[in-house]
């Protein structure tokens, strides 16, 4: 492997820590001068972003430094179905997409600030915003588009899996409720390992979003069929750079809600391949209903999971609804 691309491969690995640059050398056992010279061609092409330190150097990749990047826009989206004016639109803004595995991490990255603009769940953001106040919340993404498949009818599924800190937490918790089914719940960082463990037969019924819903085999039950429609993924920023970039996020919510209203389902096939999807994605996208807006009612929703917010909390939060 080139030293280039081991130094990428270190900046990466170290994530928002950043490493030292005389750490570089030492770890990789690099030359100062081979280390400064890639170092200098990376921060060219903005791949890079360093901040002195007294008379040394901290260095990240710019997809993970805790601070906005000039002139680069960080989005960060799950690897899921409700994202393709999501995606289109970050194509018109020449936006670096940062993909995760798990809303938690997603929605950590938007308050910390590795990402500058995050489309996760609405409540986890919620819950993050709350306890750090690091987040503004802009808009609602899409609406539906998951629930629970099960090896057995739902009635003699007794044991559940899904990801901790979620829209598919709390709305696995509501639906079950709502069910009057006792249930025992097994936690996931990760979808593939969660569905890998299911098909193994690990537990009994997994509560996952589109396309891993459409695609698994077994009982199937929406969500939306017994708690009613719900707000799923919403567009976030983090504080700091929602305070200098105002007028740029509302021209990112107004361009996604342009798309939003000429997107064929073509596009947003095609936009979704970008995530690995292929046409098995056709008929995941018939399951969300898109949005670009957050209103009163979004927020009332949050009820249903113990969540009431103060007319403060929402000031504090939310764009003006």
């Amino acid at each position: 492997m080139k030293a280039r691309e081991r130094i990428i491969e270190l900046l990466k690995a170290r994530g928002s820590d950043g490493v030292m640059q005389s750490e570089i050398c030492s770890v990789l056992k690099l030359s100062k001068s081979t280390v400064s010279e890639i170092l200098a061609e990376l921060e060219e092409e903005r791949s890079v972003v360093k901040e002195r330190i007294g008379r040394a150097y901290r260095v990240w990749l710019a997809d993970f430094a805790p601070f906005p990047v000039e002139g680069v826009l960080r989005i960060g989206i799950l690897k899921a179905a409700e994202y393709p004016h999501v995606l289109i639109t970050a194509k018109k803004f020449n936006a670096r997409i940062v993909i995760f595995e798990d809303a938690l991490n997603l929605t950590k990255a938007i308050a910390m600030g590795s990402v500058d603009v995050g489309f996760s769940p609405l409540v986890t953001q919620v819950l993050f915003g709350l306890l750090l106040k690091s987040i503004k919340i802009h808009a609602v993404v899409a609406y539906n588009g998951s629930g629970v498949v099960s090896r057995k009818r739902i009635e003699d599924a007794r044991t559940f899996a899904t990801s901790e800190l979620s829209a598919m937490e709390s709305n696995l918790k509501l639906f079950l409720d709502r069910l009057g089914i006792q249930r025992k719940i097994r936690y996931f960082n990760s979808v593939e390992r969660m569905i890998s463990a299911f098909e193994y037969g690990e537990f009994d019924a997994v509560a996952v979003w589109e396309p891993y819903y459409s695609l698994l085999s077994g009982h199937k039950y929406k969500f939306s069929e017994v708690i009613g429609n719900f707000p799923c993924c919403s567009m976030a920023s983090n504080i700091a750079f929602y305070r200098s970039n105002k007028e740029e996020i509302a021209k990112f919510r107004k361009k996604m809600e342009n798309c939003m209203e000429k997107m064929s389902e073509d596009k947003a096939v095609k936009a979704l391949s970008l995530l690995g999807f292929g046409s098995e994605v056709r008929r995941a996208i018939n399951s969300y209903k898109f949005s670009a807006r957050i209103g009163k009612e979004d927020i009332e929703f949050l009820k249903n999971y113990g969540i009431k917010l103060t007319d403060e909390n929402i000031r504090t939060l939310v764009d003006p609804l």
